[in-house]
């Protein structure tokens, strides 16, 4: 293959740029490892948003302008940038997995790795978010998603840019409009749709775009930019001078890059992950980074903290060290079973920042700037290509289960930390009886069942805010407003837990209830202790291989709070199903011969007919319990309009629900609608007589 030539220039170098990344990546590693300590440090992916926005566009516009731009070498810089690292972090996790994850573990991350290879990590990650998505803690790629939405605009922005600046467009009109549109999304998603705007590229390119907004300035008024900073340093020096005051000749440059700095360390020790975030929050860390942008490489700042060599060392091995240190973290979670301790978080920072130096020293620098060959972009392209069909086949595979053939569960809890601690690091595991449980992967199920954890007091007041804010809307509207528990399978059946896992007499659950339960005007009711005592006479409430109630722990539930509404109940019989029930537990314990009984599986008979009509809502997504919809019912017992915000538990109740009202609105996953619907209730036309909250007990967090 003959050499290729490179023709593209590329902007000075900035070593406080280098530095800047040093900050960003250094808060990332920070919050993952010490999330109590540094909890706004999360904002560091939106720093590297707003440099790779910059430094690309500036790259891009530049080379137009010079008749100079060429795709491929502009993919194929890319390419050396970004593939060495990172296969060699997707390479260790696939060998890691293949010794340690059982097969559903496996499974995820061949998945992932498969994701990654492509760059759609963070669509991956939109779509698994919700009830049944793993703690993220125990996704050892989930930090991909930034790398994902990063690469997603190097596809998509040279090209328009390209289009535009073959026809002849404006760059500058063409920035600001996709800017605006991105930012507008942002600001209205993060209200409708927190997890699909934190993920979704349209609601995240605004911040790469300020970067671009700036690189154009840069290029094309720096003159005039300069000019009015001149101008201005030259009055106040004048005025200051005239106090005997000694001013700096650049000082709104130095006041520009101080204030840049502080406002990004006043979001990464102030903010935290509970506002609504990107949202109008994420302007703290745009603004913050385009202001020591805007200041330039020489002010004290810049010269003397980000271009320090400590900050710049770190800053060259940034990116190799944001792919390492979550991996390190994720492991050592799964393994351990729980948060490691703050021991093993300092060691593996520490070996975090090891490996990034080995990984830029070894394989990015021979990569990125030796022999610029053609060979070198086609055998990562390769490579990376294999990798992914790699993670794609034990995707396909149910995680190349044959690999423990020979290991059961039980050895490999034991070989990792005793089964009692790994308990709490699995998706599910299993009782007596044959009943099956939900791991600590979903929501620390096991670490709240025995208290290992508590929540925090900033959550248990956000969640009686919440509940407050729409008891006071009710109340304003004459609206009854009932909350509904939705119990876990092991509040109700205790006796089928492993002996090892022993439930605290406190629940987790309390510390919420407890305040909620004063809340005026608002209804509660826990089922708990009603479902306990019907299960003695009335069978199996719940089903064995299933996270939820069956049909008829769902309808004593719902006659349970129907009592307290004052609403009647529709005529039915429940008779024992002659067919087992499989469920989710057992779909994800990927075994294919578990015994199944019929006992815990109820059919309903109904003796009320009902007439029933329903039309989905328009612009509403589809929730966990279904479609957004509205019911009718022509032949309901109880003429009330009611409105049903919810779970996956209430995708049970809902057939009672429909053979009750006249009138159900499904208004979607109290996730999604909690906090809005006050206010979507105090401007609806027609007010519901009813509003009931389902609320799975696990999710009180």
């Amino acid at each position: 293959m003959s050499t290729l030539e490179t023709h593209l220039s590329h902007p000075k170098y900035r070593s406080d740029i280098d530095g800047l990344r040093a900050v960003a990546v250094l808060a990332v590693v920070a919050f993952h490892a010490f999330p109590d300590a540094i909890q706004g440090g999360f904002i560091g992916v939106d720093i590297f948003f707003v440099i790779s926005g910059f430094l690309i566009s500036t790259i891009i516009f530049e080379n137009l302008e010079r008749g100079t731009f060429n795709f491929y070498e502009f993919y194929a810089l890319r390419i050396k940038r970004i593939f060495p690292a990172l296969i060699l972090v997707l390479v260790s996790c696939l060998i890691f997995g293949w010794f340690e994850f059982l097969a559903e573990e496996y499974k995820q991350l061949g998945k992932h790795i498969a994701a990654g290879s492509v760059f759609i990590s963070n669509i991956v990650f939109w779509n698994e978010a919700g009830y049944f998505d793993n703690s993220a803690d125990t996704k050892p790629l989930l930090h991909l998603w930034s790398l994902g939405i990063e690469k997603q605009f190097y596809i998509v922005w040279p090209l328009l840019i390209w289009f535009a600046w073959k026809r002849k467009f404006n760059f500058l009109t063409i920035t600001l409009v996709v800017f605006a549109i991105s930012f507008l999304l942002n600001i209205k998603g993060v209200l409708i749709d927190p997890v699909a705007t934190f993920y979704s590229p349209q609601t995240r390119f605004w911040e790469l775009l300020s970067g671009t907004l700036l690189a154009w300035y840069s290029l094309h008024r720096r003159g005039v930019i300069t000019l009015r900073v001149v101008e201005i340093d030259s009055f106040v020096h004048q005025f200051f001078k005239i106090e005997k005051v000694k001013v700096p000749r650049n000082l709104l440059s130095n006041i520009f890059s101080f204030s840049g700095i502080l406002i990004l360390i006043c979001g990464i020790f102030l903010m935290n992950k509970e506002l609504s975030f990107p949202g109008k929050w994420a302007l703290v860390p745009v603004l913050g980074t385009l202001l020591i942008l805007i200041g330039g490489s020489a002010t004290w700042v810049n010269r003397f903290i980000l271009s320090n060599k400590i900050a710049v060392w770190f800053g060259l091995i940034s990116f190799p060290l944001y792919l390492w240190h979550w991996p390190l973290l994720s492991f050592a979670r799964i393994l351990e079973g729980d948060v490691p301790s703050l021991e093993i978080r300092i060691y593996i920072v520490l070996l975090s920042v090891v490996l990034a130096w080995l990984t830029y020293q070894i394989v990015e620098l021979p990569i990125r700037f030796g022999n610029q060959s053609n060979k070198k972009v086609l055998v990562l392209v390769l490579l990376m290509s294999i990798l992914g069909g790699i993670g794609f086949y034990a995707y396909q595979r149910d995680g190349l289960s044959f690999r423990l053939k020979n290991i059961t569960p039980e050895k490999i809890l034991i070989k990792r930390k005793g089964l009692d601690t790994l308990l709490a690091s699995l998706a599910w595991y299993q009782g007596k009886d044959n009943w099956l449980f939900l791991g600590d992967n979903f929501q620390k199920s096991v670490s709240k069942l025995t208290l290992k954890i508590k929540p925090k007091e900033s959550r248990i007041d956000a969640t009686e805010r919440e509940f407050s804010e729409l008891a006071k809307a009710g109340f304003a509207n004459n609206v009854k407003v009932i909350l509904v528990i939705g119990p876990n399978k092991e509040s109700i059946y205790p006796e089928f837990l492993p002996d090892n896992v022993i439930p605290s007499p406190q629940k987790y659950s309390s510390f919420f209830l407890d305040k909620i339960h004063k809340i005026p005007n608002l209804i509660v009711y826990d089922p708990t202790e009603d479902l306990i005592q019907a299960k003695k006479n009335e069978g199996y409430l719940y089903y064995r291989t299933d996270t939820h109630w069956n049909n008829k722990g769902a309808f004593i539930t719902f006659s349970g709070f129907s009592k307290l509404l004052g609403t009647p109940l529709p005529k039915l019989d429940l008779i024992q199903s002659t067919s087992p029930f499989g469920g989710d537990l057992l779909e994800m314990t990927n075994q294919k011969d578990f015994p199944l009984n019929a006992d815990d599986s109820w059919d309903v008979v109904w003796k009320n007919k009902s007439i029933i009509s329903e039309t989905e809502i328009p612009n509403e997504k589809l929730t966990i319990f279904g479609p957004t919809t509205v019911v009718i019912n022509e032949n309901a017992i109880s003429d009330k309009y009611v409105w049903v915000c919810g779970d996956s538990f209430s995708k049970t109740l809902r057939q009672f629900l429909n053979a009750t009202y006249r009138e159900v609105r499904y208004v979607g996953h109290w996730s999604d609608k909690l906090k809005s619907m006050p206010e979507e209730l105090s401007k609806a036309e027609r007010k519901p007589d009813i509003i009931i909250v389902e609320k799975v007990e696990r999710y009180f967090n």
